[in-house]
Order: structure tokens, then C-alpha cells, then sequence
């Protein structure tokens, strides 16, 4: 099964992902009996040369773009935002054609005490800007997404994507 191990998320293997040995886990979760995967080949002198979007399960890839490898700016753009309280929301947009699949990892933490602190994250699929699919990720599963925060990803690898994705309305760009 070589489509179910990740060579590393912040140099570590993984396993249990839609990604390929030799990439890097940028997102990654369960859903239901699929797994949304966000992958990254080092090419070019960057560690983020590609980058593949997989939706499926380990022995069906259902969707996977793009078809050939491309430059990550040309079909994406993220961003990392604070909702002015104690939320914390990155998103990493991906076109295809006229559809987007936006992943997202959201954190928020009222009172800091740790007690009702909630985390929640998936893909929202979108289509000439409208809302065709929500997908979340399993809560009591892990989701792999902190390497969307590294400094030479977003910003860098990726433009800054402005548009905050439906569903997080006290999130706005500076």
C-alpha cells in the first residue's frame, strides 16, 4: 500500500495518509471512511515544489490534482488569521478548474483554561464562488495541518489567499 505512508510532518513519518513516501503532509484527516490530503514534493531548491490535493481512501484515490505538476502558485493560495479574540484559523485554497478545495484547521480557546477549547477542520468545496460541499474531518481524529504555518509556505510558496472561506465569519483580513 504505498499510498497509505507520508515520508514526514515536520521530519517525522506518518502513516495513515493519502500521501506518497518522499512527501511531506502538509493536511491531513480522516473523514468518515476517506481521507483529504494536502501533499507536498520538494522540487526547484524549494521543499514545496508541488503539490497534490487527494481525496479518497488507501486503495481508491478518488480525486487528485493536478494532473501534472505545476508550481504550487499557480492553483493555490492560503492564509493564517486570528479572529481578534482567541480563534486561530489557516486555510489553504486549491483550483481546479472552476471548483476550490479549501482545507482548514480552526483552534479557539475562550478563556485559555483549556476546558472548552474546540478544534475543527475539513474541506469546503466551492464552485464559481458558490458552496457545493462541506467535508469535515473526523473531531476525535488527529488532523495533520501545522505545515501549512511554515514560514516559507504561506506567503512564499503560496500567495496570501485574502478570501476567507464560508463558515468563518468573525475571521477578516487585516
Amino acid at each position: 500500500m504505498p499510498h497509505a505512508q507520508a515520508q514526514s510532518y515536520f521530519g517525522s513519518p506518518v502513516e495513515g495518509t493519502l500521501c506518497h513516501a518522499g512527501e511531506t503532509v502538509m493536511f491531513a484527516c480522516p473523514s468518515g471512511q476517506k481521507q483529504i490530503a494536502v501533499c507536498a514534493a520538494a522540487t526547484g531548491g524549494s521543499p514545496f515544489g508541488t503539490l497534490h490535493y487527494r481525496f479518497g481512501s488507501s486503495s481508491n484515490t478518488e480525486l487528485e490534482f493536478p494532473a501534472r505538476p505545476m508550481p504550487p502558485r499557480e492553483f493555490a493560495g492560503g492564509n493564517s488569521l486570528g479572529d481578534g479574540g482567541r480563534g486561530t484559523l489557516v486555510y489553504l485554497r486549491l483550483n481546479n478548474g472552476d471548483t476550490s478545495y479549501t482545507v482548514y484547521a480552526e483552534a479557539v480557546n475562550p478563556t485559555y483554561q483549556g476546558t472548552d477549547a474546540s478544534e475543527r477542520s475539513g474541506v469546503i468545496v466551492e464552485r464559481h464562488g458558490k458552496l457545493l460541499a462541506t467535508r469535515k474531518c473526523d473531531a476525535q481524529a488527529r488532523t495533520y495541518s501545522g505545515m501549512l504555518l511554515d514560514p516559507k509556505f504561506l506567503g512564499d510558496a503560496v500567495p496570501l489567499d485574502p478570501k476567507v472561506p464560508p463558515g468563518f465569519p468573525t475571521y477578516k483580513q487585516p
